[in-house]
């Protein structure tokens, strides 16, 4: 732990501490003096009706001197227990009251006897060492705890919690942009219609995996009515559109436009090609009637399409 947390937790412990001592002790003192104050006003209770204490009832002045002797003698057995009280005075007039003067009421016959005592409150400074001592153990434990905790962890391996999120396509129909889920910032607009037809190829190939889309062919209609799907979700989405597409012409203009596309996002991850990228034909232009445009092995779930 560092110096301030260590200041901080001895501050807070010692405070803590010391705040149940003082409470445990102005407790226990007050505890004391009423039970020492109990037994010799038992006592007195009992020896009562030989001392010689003033009666008015029978006009008897009483013998202040054997009153104070009788005190005496009780006082040297309170100073001997190291009592917390001393017995002042026993009399039928009641002392004034005082922050350090406890009075006690004995009821006889025919009169009140008060038996005072002066009451010691004061605590024991020099017992106030031990919340201090508790509070520097408390510390020290807590420190070596927490040292061992760290050099626990430093000890072990590093351990990568991190995993590596699969690469995926993005499409974001809000914007009609397309990037990968790792390099968002690097997104990539699309006209209207290569982002619909490429969507629809997606979801015709996932399909029809075995089809074979040739250029020389004409656009399945399956596949344009998916793509006029697509894009009157555009439409929907609030973007300004002044006619509809024809999907099934320019169909090597759109291919190219979302190869170009791809190429852009993919330039560092070519492996992606293979699963997203519309195969071109062998030898550019060659209008091979065996090459087939078609995505294999792909699937919408392969795209993470937003605003769908």
């Amino acid at each position: 732990m560092s110096y301030s947390k260590n200041a901080t937790m001895f501050t807070v412990t010692f405070i803590v501490f010391l705040s149940v001592f003082y409470l445990s002790q102005t407790y226990q003192i007050k505890n004391d003096i009423e039970k020492q104050a109990s037994q010799v006003v038992t006592r007195v209770a009992l020896d009562i009706n030989t001392l010689p204490i003033a009666d008015p009832f029978f006009s008897y002045s009483g013998n202040t001197a054997v009153v104070e002797s009788y005190v005496n003698k009780i006082n040297k057995v309170l100073e001997k227990q190291a009592a917390r009280i001393q017995l002042l005075n026993i009399s039928i007039e009641q002392a004034n009251s005082h922050d350090n003067i406890l009075v006690q009421k004995l009821v006889d016959a025919h009169r009140d006897v008060y038996v005072s005592f002066i009451i010691q409150e004061q605590h024991l400074k020099s017992a106030y060492i031990v919340p201090l001592i508790l509070a520097l153990l408390n510390t020290a434990f807590y420190s070596w705890v927490n040292n061992a905790v760290a050099r626990t962890r430093a000890s072990r391996p590093e351990q990568k919690e991190k995993v590596e999120q699969p690469k995926k396509l993005v499409i974001d129909l809000y914007t009609k942009t397309i990037m990968l889920n790792s390099r968002k910032q690097d997104a990539v607009k699309l006209a209207n219609k290569p982002l619909c037809f490429y969507l629809a190829l997606v979801e015709y190939c996932e399909s029809h995996p075995d089809v074979v889309l040739n250029q020389n062919k004409d656009v399945p209609d399956e596949l344009i009515d998916i793509a006029d799907k697509y894009f009157h979700r555009l439409i929907t989405l609030g973007h300004t559109i002044r006619k509809r597409p024809n999907f099934s012409s320019s169909l090597e203009k759109t291919l190219s436009e979302i190869r170009a596309a791809l190429d852009d996002i993919m330039a560092e991850h070519a492996e992606l090609k293979t699963k997203y990228y519309p195969p071109k034909a062998h030898g550019e232009g060659s209008r091979s009637k065996i090459h087939s445009y078609g995505l294999a092995n792909i699937g919408l779930i392969d795209i993470e399409l937003i605003g769908k």
